[in-house]
């Protein structure tokens, strides 16, 4: 039947919800949203699943916490249709995809040092064999080798010397304070992978540490560098350990490390957020970006949402010239149903890290600078940057503005 606008506005107002002046102002599309208000409800009596006006906050209130969108078009007498938007999105991380066994395996990059191909007689004759186990000179050093197909029982038998294929693919990885390498039947390519974590059932396997959809829907597990190091004996197992993407190794550091978004502002300025603030990554084309009064706006999921420029508000020594043709990078912040679009020049990583502030800052923007992935980064007062730009961002909101 649709939603009879006329009648919930008049409920709004006998329960005081909205004024008459906002009554008259609002449009029918916003009247609809009414609807999700706390405390709004059209029972006539208040029951035990009805009357509160609690129901319809609830699902707004929950969705919004977890970065999702509720939408709502309704017409009167034809229907109502509600889309609820959640984001796929858990954690992105740049990954190499590798094959062993017919299967695709993806590597996050933290943990990857380098590619090392051993072509035509190579493989004989630089792979050695101490202690039963397979070494590679790599200039200078021994690095222990470890088959992926033997440690995940995709092979039978461990590859010996004189049954070394004509080519070796070497993925030589950092594993806590030491390095080997990984030898994989194939190298495919890097790529941005969303980490699904796995169930309860596979928790147990060490050598995993979650998985990924790839593009042709197939699902690829993602290698736990740590725990196949230990699986392979190259370094010792704790039982404390537990594996993540990001590599860390102690469940009590998990605990007490920050998950951070990269991102470039300026000339040289590496800067970091917590991914917590962070709602949405998007990239829009700079074509779109349109003008409202004299603020930077773009359509976004049906609002009209306002840009801040970094560079605008920090001394990040000058901005990067970026081409027409280049696409614009931005950190979406959402706050009580409102969203900012942080334009930044280049967004590089998400890493986590036992976070210390090593200098506080005086100037507007940063409160202070880090060492995150051994180099020094400003971290930034995202609200602080905020307020400058929009002083009445975080203000009580007019129900007229979702």
């Amino acid at each position: 039947g649709g939603i009879h606008v006329d009648k919930v506005k008049a409920r709004a107002l006998s329960r005081g919800l909205i004024t008459k002046e906002q009554a008259a102002q609002m449009a029918d599309h916003e009247a609809q949203y009414l609807i999700f208000m706390p405390g709004f409800s059209t029972a006539e009596k208040i029951t035990n699943v009805s009357g509160r006006g609690v129901g319809m906050d609830v699902v707004k209130t929950n969705i919004e916490k977890i970065g999702g969108t509720v939408d709502l078009q309704s017409i009167q007498g034809k229907g109502t249709t509600l889309k609820i938007k959640i984001p796929l999105t858990l954690a992105i991380i740049p990954a190499l995809i590798v094959t062993c066994g017919g299967d695709r395996f993806a590597i996050p990059q933290v943990s990857l040092l380098e590619l090392v191909r051993l072509d035509g007689d190579q493989p004989a004759e630089k792979i050695e064999m101490i202690h039963g186990h397979p070494v590679y000179r790599l200039r200078g050093q021994l690095l222990p080798i470890a088959y992926l197909g033997h440690e995940l029982k995709l092979d039978d038998d461990l590859e010996r010397v004189d049954e070394t294929p004509k080519a070796l693919n070497i993925v030589v990885l950092q594993a806590g304070g030491s390095s080997f390498g990984l030898v994989v039947d194939e190298i495919n390519d890097t790529e941005e992978i969303v980490v699904k974590p796995l169930g309860k059932q596979l928790k147990s396997l060490s050598c995993f540490a979650g998985a990924t959809i790839m593009g042709d829907g197939r699902v690829a597990l993602i290698l736990d560098v740590i725990g196949l190091a230990q699986k392979a004996g190259y370094i010792t197992e704790n039982p404390d350990s537990a594996i993540v993407d990001s590599g860390s190794r102690k469940r009590k550091d998990i605990e007490s490390r920050e998950t951070l978004l990269l991102f470039d502002a300026g000339r040289n300025n590496r800067m970091a957020i917590p991914l917590s603030m962070v709602d949405r990554l998007e990239e829009f084309n700079p074509s779109n970006v349109e003008f409202s009064g004299n603020r930077e706006v773009i359509r976004y999921r049906d609002q009209i949402m306002p840009l801040i420029r970094v560079n605008d508000y920090i001394h990040s020594g000058g901005c990067q010239q970026q081409s027409a043709a280049e696409s614009m990078q931005v950190v979406v912040y959402t706050e009580n149903g409102r969203s900012i679009g942080i334009v930044v020049d280049r967004i590089s990583d998400i890493v986590e890290e036992n976070l210390s502030v090593k200098r506080y800052a005086h100037e507007n923007g940063i409160f202070g600078s880090a060492v995150v992935a051994e180099k020094v980064t400003d971290l930034l007062d995202i609200r602080s940057i905020i307020q400058q730009a929009d002083p009445f961002f975080f203000g009580s909101q007019n129900v007229t503005r979702n």
